[in-house]
């Protein structure tokens, strides 16, 4: 395995997939946000910088079904996702983009300038990626590198209620409840992936 070692940390390279990409251009052809479109130039305006570039970049399709048109497969496994377990889904009210910059041969006609969100692509193992998508064996490597460490968290979770909230953690320079506290902000944002039950 690859690795390149910093003074802050070990990286490794295999977490910057893009080597893996099949260059189908189905993700610059069909993107999806949680956000609203009307949301995504408010949280602009508000100085949200990956927001702002979202809305400057990609161009909004007028319809859910011109993005059918243009990347059937694709939009089909997100509709689907957001479906599962959302009985009152409107698929109306979801908003797809693609990027104008994608060029017949699905290559980028701005590669050395692209914005960052699209130089961290895919972002993580819970991205939606088109059907036969060449980040498939990376997305489950990625997803279990997480749950793991999750569950190392969670581990030490436990250890720490085993001491009083005011002990002192000498090397960590806090006490166990605000290192609780910590390591509890640290499993949150996986929470809507499934960390409860990891």
């Amino acid at each position: 395995m690859d690795v390149e070692i910093t003074n802050e940390s070990v990286v490794y390279t295999s977490d910057f997939p893009q080597h893996l990409c099949k260059m189908c251009g189905k993700c610059c052809k069909a993107i999806t946000t949680p956000y609203t479109h009307e949301e995504l130039v408010q949280l602009a305006a508000e100085g949200q910088e990956e927001a702002k570039v979202f809305v400057e970049i990609f161009e909004r399709y007028p319809s859910v079904e011109d993005a059918k048109k243009a990347v059937p497969d694709h939009v089909a496994n997100i509709l689907k996702f957001l479906k599962k377990g959302n009985p009152d889904f409107d698929e109306s009210k979801v908003t797809f983009y693609h990027c104008p910059y994608i060029t017949d041969d699905n290559l980028c006609a701005i590669h050395p300038t692209r914005p960052d969100c699209c130089r961290r692509a895919p972002r993580n193992g819970w991205s939606l990626f088109p059907p036969d998508c060449g980040f498939k064996g990376w997305q489950f490597i990625h997803k279990e590198r997480v749950k793991a460490s999750v569950r190392k968290l969670k581990e030490y979770l436990l250890e720490l209620e085993l001491l009083p909230d005011n002990y002192y953690l000498k090397t960590r320079n806090m006490t166990a409840y605000e290192m609780k506290q910590f390591i509890k902000s640290k499993i949150k944002p996986w929470e809507k992936y499934g960390a409860n039950v990891w």
